[in-house]
């Protein structure tokens, strides 16, 4: 663990003050009970008892009890406090996260699997919430510094001995840390595989309608088995990394016992030794072994949210949005492609030098074949992805210049898949627009596009709770019930991508009428497979080879008899002339 890196684990974490402060009083209460229990035990063994001075046993036993006391009550409150740290800074880890990702670029999120940022969203954000408050109190303050107390209360009792025994606690911990190292790279492997093996998992999980029609069942069963085989592969790795650990340091605890009965002992038979400080000193050493071992437990689970930390780290890092606009944007007049390029990687070109312009109201139909770049195309409108070169003209100005947020709420977008909500009906159409939107405007759309006859006929009607894989609404209807949502948001600028593409030949209609509804006095872009639906566009831009090959009405292109006449033909089985 670096300098720079325990900084961000520092400044990563709510509660940093509250927990130092915890650790403190912690350390002081143990060492109080550390430094006092060899004092009251030995007034009780040396003198006390051959004495027989029953009031200074009964005193001191009070003293020692009263000392228990305390301690179990500031651990208990501690320990609660602590948890509560935990629950506080999990909160916010997870906040911190899911805002990194609503923040990022969606070119970094691209990168990453859609399981494994689950897998980070959720338990490993969880373990790195632990990395500082657990694990300072629980190595540092309690482990790390009563080692040291009682190390030093050992060369107090008996120098000569507390030297031998020291010295062989820091042979062990030379001869192990080795296997510390080892361990941290198992485990590193071992999270890796975990990663790797939860994100496949949700992602079979969220597509089992397409494993069930793919018959891919025993592809990723295999996939999953070699996965959780290497898991285990891992972890017995490092269970004997750490039973061997543990089995040679008991070793040398074992050796450090023998030499306090044979050194103290030889020491008590000259008449210069006390029974009590052998006592002692077998009681040290075996807390010594507890709290070493302790502290290899809490190194392991360092290791492993020292690893979730790292994860979590590099989310939080991704790269956010450019949003250095300042200008309002309270309406959209024209749009202007100068030249533009696009390319996700710096080195495959996706869009080549796109030009056109288009001023409201006007509807622009995209066509070509798959992976021309028309989605990119219109991706590149809200900017969801940069643009390489060239610009980008809202209103003659840089769209650049205008505040994301702007941009964004003046853009009504349709995606091929309906996006549908686990929520109410009514809150799926006002999701992310105004909420005051009345419900008597949304069921007035509703009943337009012929969506509200359905509605009604459900047990709830609008309140009526559904989700993306509910079947009380068809594909159809749920893409309809985005429509309604889009038309509410009654932005200037419209994408339509894709969305009669998985259709019958009932909701295409029905989708047109919305279509038409929506696109009055706006500027749209839709995207189109099917011909029919954008015969009627004011312009057509015909997109093949990265570039705009065409741009015309449907008329002009068909009465050129170039590359949209082509696709046409093919489409509608038109007879070329």
């Amino acid at each position: 663990m670096n300098k720079e890196t325990l900084k961000e684990m520092f400044n990563f974490t709510s509660k940093k003050k509250e927990t130092i402060i915890m650790g403190v009083l912690i350390i002081i209460q143990l060492l109080i009970y550390t430094f006092s229990y060899p004092f009251i035990m030995q007034k009780v063994v040396d003198e006390a008892i051959p004495q027989e001075n029953i009031n200074l046993v009964i005193l001191l036993s009070i003293i020692l009890i009263a000392i228990v006391i305390i301690r179990f009550i500031t651990d208990r409150k501690c320990n609660i406090l602590r948890k509560n740290y935990c629950y506080d800074n999990n909160t916010e880890i997870k906040n911190k996260v899911f805002k990194s990702i609503q923040d990022a670029k969606i070119s970094e999120l691209d990168k990453i699997q859609a399981g494994n940022l689950f897998e980070i969203v959720g338990p490993q954000s969880w373990e790195a919430g632990h990395l500082f408050i657990w694990n300072f109190v629980g190595i540092i303050s309690v482990r790390l510094a009563l080692t040291i107390a009682i190390s030093i209360i050992l060369l107090i009792l008996n120098f000569k001995l507390g030297l031998i025994i020291l010295g062989i606690f820091a042979i062990s911990y030379i001869v192990l840390t080795p296997f510390y190292f080892k361990t941290l790279k198992v485990y590193k492997k071992l999270q890796n595989i975990v990663i790797e093996l939860q994100g496949k998992i949700n992602e079979y999980i969220e597509a089992y309608s397409t494993t069930k029609t793919l018959k891919l069942e025993d592809i990723n069963l295999s996939q999953i088995s070699t996965l959780l085989d290497k898991s285990k592969s891992e972890m017995i790795k490092s269970s004997k990394i750490i039973s061997f650990h543990n089995g040679l340091f008991s070793l040398l605890t074992f050796g450090a016992v023998i030499s306090i009965l044979v050194i103290g002992g030889n020491e008590l038979s000259m008449g210069i030794g006390l029974a009590s400080t052998i006592m002692l000193m077998i009681d040290y050493v075996d807390d010594i072994n507890r709290h070493m071992k302790s502290l290899l437990e809490h190194v392991h689970g360092l290791n492993n949210r020292y690893n979730c930390f790292l994860n979590v780290l590099k989310v939080s890092k991704i790269d956010k949005e450019m949003d250095n606009g300042i200008l309002e944007l309270n309406n959209v007049n024209s749009v202007e492609f100068k030249d533009v390029s696009l390319s996700y990687d710096g080195i495959n070109t996706i869009l080549d030098k796109i030009s056109f312009k288009v001023d409201k109201p006007m509807q622009i139909a995209i066509v070509g074949k798959s992976g021309a770049g028309k989605t990119s195309l219109v991706n590149l409108l809200p900017r969801f992805y940069e643009i390489n070169n060239g610009s980008i003209l809202i209103n003659g100005e840089d769209y650049r210049n205008y505040k994301l947020d702007e941009l964004r709420n003046n853009i009504a977008y349709v995606f091929q898949e309906p996006v549908i909500f686990n929520k109410t009906i009514m809150d799926n159409i006002k999701f992310g627009n105004n909420e005051n939107i009345s419900e008597e405007e949304i069921i007035k759309v509703c009943r337009q596009i012929g969506l509200d006859k359905k509605i009604m006929q459900l047990p709830n009607g609008y309140d009526t709770v559904i989700d993306a894989k509910s079947d009380l609404l068809s594909y159809g209807e749920k893409q309809l019930l985005s429509f309604a949502r889009a038309i509410l948001k009654n932005a200037d600028i419209i994408i339509l991508d894709e969305v009669t593409s998985n259709l019958d030949l009932e909701f295409e209609e029905s989708i047109m009428k919305a279509t038409k509804e929506m696109l009055d006095n706006k500027l749209s872009f839709v995207i189109a497979h099917r011909l029919n639906t954008i015969k009627n566009s004011d312009l057509i831009l015909f997109i093949e080879n990265k570039k705009i090959l065409e741009m015309g009405t449907h008329d002009e292109l068909i009465n050129k008899h170039g590359y949209y006449y082509n696709l046409y033909a093919s489409k509608e089985n038109v007879v070329k002339i």
